[in-house]
């Protein structure tokens, strides 16, 4: 879990890779259309619903951050208390870390696709462009499996590897 590990290489690395590129492509998009709003607002006919897309957009793409910021180890660590501790220490540690992120990670999921299911069944829509909501819950939920699926592998990984 932590940034002393090496980076991961393998499927699921790429497939988290694949998911940051696209989270980036999606923060793109969130921009052009912030962009084109600011500049039809300046003229009196702003975008409707500029806001939740932008929205929807940004968080899904947070969401697809994450399971390559896991793969990398570039999460934030704080260490100040294991620092000295000797390196088989650590790494049972970061190990065990990896797996409580993939539990809390794995929960959010579950509430990610609970969440989509009642949207989709409520047929839940934003406002002003009736954009269902249950896309948004499936894509990020997607997001957080995949990151928790990094973190077990990660978490596994530290587990066996050998102690110097």
């Amino acid at each position: 879990m932590g940034g002393a590990e090496a980076p991961r290489t393998g499927l699921l690395a790429a497939a988290a890779r694949g998911l940051a590129i696209a989270g980036g492509l999606l923060l793109v998009a969130a921009m052009a259309v912030t962009v084109a709003s600011v500049l039809r607002a300046s003229f009196g006919r702003p975008i409707l619903g500029d806001t939740e897309i932008v929205e929807m957009l940004v968080g899904v793409a947070i969401a697809w951050f994450m399971p390559w910021c896991q793969v990398r180890g570039a999460h934030v660590r704080l260490d100040v208390f294991t620092a000295r501790a000797p390196r088989a220490v650590r790494t049972a540690l970061d190990a065990a870390a990896g797996l409580l992120v993939a539990l809390v990670v794995s929960v959010l999921a579950w509430r990610l696709v609970q969440g989509g299911l009642d949207a989709h069944d409520r047929a839940r829509e934003t406002m002003f462009l009736q954009i269902p909501f249950w896309w948004g819950y499936g894509a990020a939920a997607l997001g957080m499996l995949l990151w928790a699926a990094a973190a077990i592998e990660g978490a596994l990984a530290g587990f066996r590897r050998p102690s110097p």
